[in-house]
């Protein structure tokens, strides 16, 4: 298990460059890092994105039949919400309403919804289908954040994709994104892995010796379930410990779909980066042989190959697809729709598509003045610029200085970035304070909430854009004239609109063991006293409890046991305040 990989400057950007090269028919927006392809008026266009380092997911299945184009964040990453806003402006010019398809987890899905949300009140008839097809992580732990979203994805894509192709000018948005449902409800996926991935431009660390796998890994090197050791043979992997997990009905733990004994059934092979071809297709022969000895399945139809990466994960995945029960419910919808089969084959240029075909088509143009939409919000509140921008810089300096801790932390019960993406968010508050507007706190907190989401990405840059706008809202409904200067009162009613805006797009509550159980004790505490040394001392209070339970969302709750390690986020956002209460 090596270490070594080939690696490139810029890595995202050129990767994206290359590809545009390779598919001359897709248009790429390299700024925004937004591909995209012509959509017939008609039709509802598809629109999917996430991380990279998943390719040939997402851009690889841009194509007629499939998505209408792809949204790429950094590695591992959400894209920002001004990207994906940017995506459906620009797809929608020639669409009749834009379905995003959104992989669950939590970044994507708070930016893919943000966005939904912007792009409706700009009057684009705009839905979000979030898909999780994984079974690994099980009904128990998983909770309330749900499946996460594995190569079961693709299937999604292609099937919804063959749909609006067809049929969606008849059913529109509301009829595609059934369809997307329906599929996801009968999906099942389980990955497992001889080791973590290698992160372009980071050091690689894994905590497995030669003679340890990982069994029900996902696809941003999050641990698995089960390590096992020693590792088994190929056939014992797939036979004893992951066909089980997707098939035993009595495991109620991960009993997701029902298979029947004449369910027509689709088996998709997906290698997670750094499999052979030839082990991939031997593995597909191995699962067919053990699913028709052990469950009395013959698939219908076999794919196998590279579709949704983990970049050269030292693994594979294997997904079903109950066909059978897919299309009683598609045909009890849409009567046109013969079966799901049909769609899986219906015809696409997509050219990640592991079985399509290909035609030259010209690459749409880039309509520049769809990508123009700054952050603005109404001017109220009067507030003194010079001690809010001394505030600011002192919450910056004290969590750059507390990153190594909060690091560390985040290495225990995450993927180790979260010190990181905090230091780049409060970079961008203080690179940009003069760029903020000096005499109204609403419109000053809305640029914020644009340079933070812009600067931090992922689940937490979503997170404080979205709170961020919930308080510069706040603080418009709350001042009564334009003039008005800011009060702690102000300030204390806004802040309370502003955690019930977040609390719309996360389903996290003080207990779940994330920034919340230091944000919400901070609100609350300052609503009441109006006292931000006791309200700092409230949010420090909620860090600390994070260490006396497991978490419930964001990546640490897939890991074993996060209850004896606060929360990282928690303890970030308290040195932020931390810092501003130093600045008094």
């Amino acid at each position: 298990m090596s270490a070594k990989s080939f690696e490139v400057s810029d890595p995202v950007n050129s990767s994206l460059k290359g590809f545009a090269l390779a598919n001359p028919s897709i248009t790429l927006v390299p700024e925004e890092k937004i591909l995209f392809r012509k959509t017939q008026s008609e039709n509802i266009a598809l629109i999917s994105g996430g991380g990279s380092g998943h390719e040939p997911t997402h851009a690889g299945f841009i194509g007629k039949g499939m998505l209408s184009g792809a949204v790429v964040g950094e590695i591992f990453a959400s894209p920002s919400t001004k990207q994906i806003l940017n995506a459906i402006r620009l797809v929608n010019e020639n669409a009749s309403g834009v379905l995003l398809i959104v992989k669950n987890y939590t970044g994507d899905v708070l930016h893919f919804g943000l966005s939904a949300e912007r792009a409706r009140a700009l009057g684009i008839n705009c839905r979000v289908a979030v898909i999780g097809d994984d079974v690994a992580v099980g009904r128990a732990k998983g909770g309330m954040v749900g499946r996460r979203a594995l190569a079961g994805t693709v299937l999604v894509h292609k099937i919804v994709g063959a749909f609006a192709e067809t049929y969606s000018s008849k059913y529109g948005l509301d009829g595609t994104a059934k369809v997307a449902k329906i599929i996801n409800d009968n999906l099942v996926t389980i990955g497992s892995s001889l080791d973590h991935c290698k992160v372009p431009g980071r050091k690689f660390e894994s905590e497995l010796n030669d003679k340890q796998m990982e069994l029900g890994m996902g696809i941003h090197n999050e641990p698995g379930v089960k390590v096992l050791d020693p590792i088994p043979s190929t056939e014992d992997l797939i036979s004893k410990y992951m066909l089980p997990k997707l098939l035993d009905p009595n495991d109620e733990d991960r009993a997701f779909v029902d298979f029947d004994k004449d369910d027509e059934v689709v088996l998709l092979i997906n290698n997670l980066g750094g499999i052979s071809n030839f082990i991939i297709t031997s593995i597909a022969s191995k699962t067919t042989d053990f699913l028709k000895e052990a469950y009395n399945i013959t698939p219908v139809q076999t794919i196998a190959g590279t579709v949704m990466t983990s970049f050269n994960g030292n693994g594979f995945s294997i997904t079903l697809l109950n066909a059978t029960k897919a299309t009683k419910a598609l045909q009890s919808e849409f009567q046109e729709v013969k079966s799901v089969l049909d769609l899986l084959n219906a015809y696409t240029d997509a050219p990640g598509w592991p079985i399509s075909d290909f035609e030259n088509t010209p690459a749409p143009s880039v309509n520049e003045d769809l990508l123009h939409n700054e952050v603005t919000a109404k001017a109220v509140g009067t507030y003194d610029f010079d001690t809010f921008a001394k505030w600011m810089k002192s919450g910056a300096k004290q969590v750059i200085e507390s990153e190594p801790h909060i690091t560390e932390l985040d290495n225990q019960v995450g993927d180790g970035d979260c010190g990181y993406t905090l230091v780049a968010g409060v970079k961008g508050i203080t690179d940009n304070l003069d760029k903020l507007s000096k005499d109204a706190l609403s419109q000053a907190v809305a640029q914020i909430s644009d340079f933070i989401e812009g600067s931090m990405g992922g689940t937490s840059g979503g997170l404080y854009s979205i709170l961020l706008s919930g308080f510069s809202h706040g603080l418009i409904q709350v001042c009564k004239s334009k003039d008005e200067p800011v009060t702690k009162d102000i300030v204390a009613k806004s802040l309370e609109i502003a955690l019930d805006t977040l609390y719309k797009y996360t389903k996290a509550r003080k207990g779940s063991s994330t920034m919340i159980d230091a944000l919400e004790p901070f609100i609350k505490e300052f609503t009441a006293s109006k006292d931000f040394g006791k309200a700092v001392q409230a949010a420090e209070e909620g860090a600390k409890s994070t260490a006396t339970f497991e978490a419930k969302f964001g990546r640490a709750s897939y890991v074993g046991d996060s209850s004896k390690v606060e929360d990282p986020g928690a303890v970030g956002l308290c040195e932020f305040l931390k810092g501003v209460q130093s600045a008094f």
